[in-house]
């Protein structure tokens, strides 16, 4: 993730007008800029507004101060982020938010030329940038803040987790009894070790915080010296199952990998369905009839199943008839509603398939689960026969009892499926449109399944995808973040876990969807991965993020494990508001492993061996943050 970069920003720009701070001043000829004395170019010009504020697109300032750019074309707003501060600002509107706080400004972002233009002054001191306008030498001068001295050696702890052996053990704020008294813990309570002061011991204090116990008074558990490996291979484990899980509210199938093939059939937000091939970013999935399509890759997250594989009932397309309903009588329309003329429900391996007609054209229809007692709610814009409701479809197989079918209101049908177990379901439409089937199936309760997010690589709506930070070699972010998360996913894997990523290349998926993939999902876990990256070349190290308290916990772990396998500057655990930690339902992370600006760290985040131990502390950091909570 960019933190400070800034690369090109103005290019030579006529006669230009700039506000200081101090007074209007006047440029006489071509304006240069400098970033810590260093001259930047771009072939995109600003313009001075009537305010005498110097402007520039919105894109620029993702690429020049280092930030993540979201475009809220609804609201008409733009929002800036970078590592603890977010800044919203709405077309038309001389103010501005920062962190939630409104704040004054003497200009306004705009839309010209079908760009979003924001004041540069602004943002880039809101930042903590300093800007100055040179008149002699035409330049704009913007200035990093200093780096902050660095911090204390940490003393290099024994690796792993302790369990106190005392009946009620004191932590305190120093390494010595003279030191105060933080808290207590009772025997048999784990704690991560940070670091090592003669006998006594830096630990992660459960409710929060650091703190100094007795070595004495505990045991080691577990213990894992630097650079030992204990985890499994790196290589994706044999029998894993691949499935597709739409995040998108109305996806289209396919016949082949390509827009210009035909639609066979449409999807709605949540579904999973089973990856049968994948070709050129696109994914190729059994449908519930039995046939298989085509998804774009790039409006899916792919889940990864290693404790399951495909049985032959799973993958034949048999299915034995459970039950059948079919109306008896005239059918009576609601203006131009179609009418619900039957429905089937059929064995398919483990689960059911409910296939539902209508007299003319179905619309998908609205999904929901509903608990105390567990069931599945489809309600379709159609109308059943006026008489007598259709009795219920006894089923008892898989997670399915029974269905049950009736008029909800006079445009609404809901089919309702009784659960008796954990369920997924899917949802798919014949090319005409006459016949929807929904699958069911069931799901693992035992699963533990984590949602890995590498950084960047959304589409831009000017074209390409976003690449992240760039190193001064070219390493771009998007891509090395990419190639730990694979890593880490295939050592979860190897390990039991399920795996989700919401990206394998680049996706349409904006940071709320890559959010929602956990609450979909039911995962324990998100932690999305990313480099980082500062106009001051001599920054390196590692840092971990989150945002609610319940992230706290997995931050430490991962960040004690990352520091024991890359050896790197602690940057410490974070709190931030990030849109995908805050739009996230469960504990979620964000891990910065290096500074890609950095030459010595972007030659590491290059190295497979490196982005493989950071692979692997952050598997080592997630099992034992899971293990505490047994």
């Amino acid at each position: 993730m960019r933190f400070w970069r800034i690369t090109c920003l103005l290019a030579s720009f006529g006669v230009l007008f700039l506000w200081t701070g101090y007074g209007v001043v006047q440029a006489a000829g071509p304006v240069s800029i400098t970033v810590d004395g260093v001259t930047v170019q771009t072939d995109v010009p600003p313009y001075i507004d009537d305010n005498a504020r110097t402007m520039v697109p919105a894109r620029l300032v993702s690429e020049a101060l280092g930030c993540y750019v979201e475009w809220h074309a609804g609201e008409q707003r733009v929002r800036i982020a970078r590592p603890g501060i977010i800044v919203e600002l709405d077309i038309g509107q001389q103010a501005a938010r920062v962190n939630g706080t409104e704040q004054g400004m003497d200009t306004t972002a705009v839309i010209r030329e079908g760009r979003t233009m924001v004041p540069l002054r602004f943002l880039a001191e809101t930042f903590g940038l300093k800007v100055n306008w040179e008149q002699e030498q035409q330049t704009v001068a913007i200035q990093s803040p200093p780096p902050p001295p660095p911090p204390e050696p940490a003393a290099n702890p024994r690796a792993g987790t302790v369990t106190v052996t005392g009946d009620l053990v004191n932590i305190r704020s120093g390494p010595g009894v003279d030191y105060s008294r933080l808290t207590q813990v009772a025997a048999g309570t784990r704690l991560s070790v940070l670091a090592e002061d003669g006998d006594w011991l830096q630990v992660e204090i459960p409710q929060g915080g650091k703190g100094w116990i007795a070595g004495w008074l505990v045991e080691f558990q577990g213990g894992i010296p630097s650079g030992e490996t204990v985890l499994r291979d790196f290589a994706v484990p044999s029998g894993v199952t691949r499935s597709a899980l739409i995040m998108k509210e109305s996806v289209n199938v396919r016949s082949g990998p390509g827009v210009d093939y035909g639609i066979v059939a449409r999807l709605t937000l949540g579904q999973q369905l089973v990856v049968l091939g994948e070709r050129d970013n696109w994914f190729e999935v059994r449908l519930p009839d039995g046939g298989s399509g085509w998804l774009a890759g790039w409006l899916v997250a792919v889940r990864y199943d290693a404790q399951r594989q495909e049985t032959a009932a799973d993958k034949s397309r048999l299915a034995a008839l459970i039950s059948r309903w079919g109306p008896e009588g005239e059918q009576h329309m609601a203006g131009d509603l179609p009418a619900i003329t039957g429905v089937e429900v059929e064995r398919s391996g483990s689960g059911v398939l409910l296939k539902v007609n209508g007299s003319s054209a179905l619309k998908l229809p609205a999904s929901f689960r509903l608990e105390n007692p567990s069931r599945l709610v489809f309600d379709f814009p159609a109308c059943l026969v006026e008489e007598d409701p259709a009795p219920a479809l006894q089923v008892n197989h898989g997670p399915v009892a029974r269905f049950r079918l009736s008029r909800f209101d006079a445009g609404t049908v809901r089919i309702v499926a009784d659960l008796q177990g954990s369920a997924s379901y899917a949802l798919t439409q014949d090319p005409d449109g006459r016949v929807i089937t929904i699958q069911i199936r069931p799901i693992d309760p035992g699963g533990r399944v984590i949602v890995i997010d590498p950084g960047h690589g959304a589409f831009h709506e000017w074209g390409g995808s976003d690449p992240g930070a760039i190193g001064p070699t070219g390493l771009k972010e998007r891509d090395v973040v990419r190639s730990i998360s694979l890593e880490l996913g295939n050592i979860l894997l190897n390990e039991g876990y399920s795996v989700i990523y919401t990206r394998q290349g680049d996706t349409a998926l904006t940071l709320e969807d890559r959010a929602a993939t956990a609450s979909i999902s039911g995962a324990e876990l998100l932690i999305s991965v990313h480099a980082n990256a500062s106009t001051n070349r001599a920054a390196a190290g590692t840092m971990t993020f989150y945002h609610l308290a319940s992230g706290r916990a997995p931050a430490g772990y991962i960040q004690v494990e990352l520091l024991n396998r890359l050896q790197r500057e602690d940057k410490g655990v974070r709190q931030a508001n990030f849109l995908v930690l805050r739009s996230c339902p469960i504990p979620a992370v964000l891990v910065e492993v290096a500074y890609i600006s950095n030459p010595a760290e972007e030659k590491l985040l290059a190295d497979p061996a490196f982005q493989r131990r950071a692979a692997e502390a952050m598997a080592l950091g997630i099992k034992r943050y899971l293990a505490s909570r047994q």
